[in-house]
């Protein structure tokens, strides 16, 4: 099959999603929780994706349901992994960041069955501005969107779309019922950031969120939730 640059693979894993965006090869977005490695690249591979195919793996944030597959992934990749600076101590201790906070009923039921703990990642790329995908054959570059984490990226692609990673996540049970209605991340940890990185992305051409838990997200629908005060923290 042939696939454009840009075209999107979203890989549903337990705990979190998985994309596989189109460059000249492929990258991977965020790598899932610890052990996840292998059931990423299965997946990939039903697609005719095979670990020489990977370019990159890059990291919208640090929280270990993100993060905790890329020792794996690099070791059968050869692939380097990126991560924003301001998240580089959460992947290099390889712990969730301490101070965070539950936006809802969900976030505190779930926290204690959560991974928070991992074997540290020393990434190959830290970048601390926006970062450019064109030597990956991609024509984007990350958007910093802190405020789930310091270091929290999302990633605009061809065709209004958006890989938002936990600045939303899909309905409830981590995705499982409603997965295409927009709420607010398990957790926060500034919500002023948050609800800038949320505006500052809803740009007119926003179409389609893929995002870590649950979605896609149709963008007319954050917006509404949001004039409807659904999304306040």
């Amino acid at each position: 099959m042939s696939w454009l640059p840009g075209a999107v693979i979203t890989i549903k894993l337990p705990l979190s999603n998985v994309f596989l965006v189109r460059g000249e090869r492929w990258i991977i977005i965020d790598t899932g929780a610890p052990g996840n490695g292998a059931l990423i690249l299965q997946a990939a591979a039903r697609h005719g994706i095979t670990p020489r195919d990977i370019a990159l793996l890059l990291l919208t944030h640090g929280h270990v349901d993100h993060f905790g597959g890329a020792n794996e992934l690099r070791q059968l990749t050869g692939a380097p992994v990126a991560v924003h600076r301001a998240d580089l101590p959460f992947v290099t201790s390889g712990r969730n960041p301490a101070q965070i906070s539950a936006t809802g009923i969900e976030g505190r039921i779930f926290r204690p069955f959560l991974p928070w703990a991992t074997t540290p990642l020393e990434p190959d790329i830290v970048f601390e501005h926006d970062f450019d995908l064109r030597e990956y054959g991609l024509e984007s570059r990350t958007l910093h969107t802190p405020g789930h984490s310091p270091g929290h990226i999302a990633l605009p692609l061809p065709g209004g779309a958006l890989i938002a990673g936990d600045l939303l996540r899909g309905g409830y049970i981590g995705g499982r019922l409603l997965g295409d209605l927009p709420n607010l991340p398990f957790y926060v940890a500034d919500p002023d950031q948050l609800e800038a990185s949320i505006a500052r992305v809803l740009t007119p051409e926003l179409q389609t969120l893929y995002v870590g838990h649950g979605g896609p997200l149709a963008a007319e629908r954050v917006r509404q939730r949001l004039k409807a005060g659904r999304l306040a923290l």
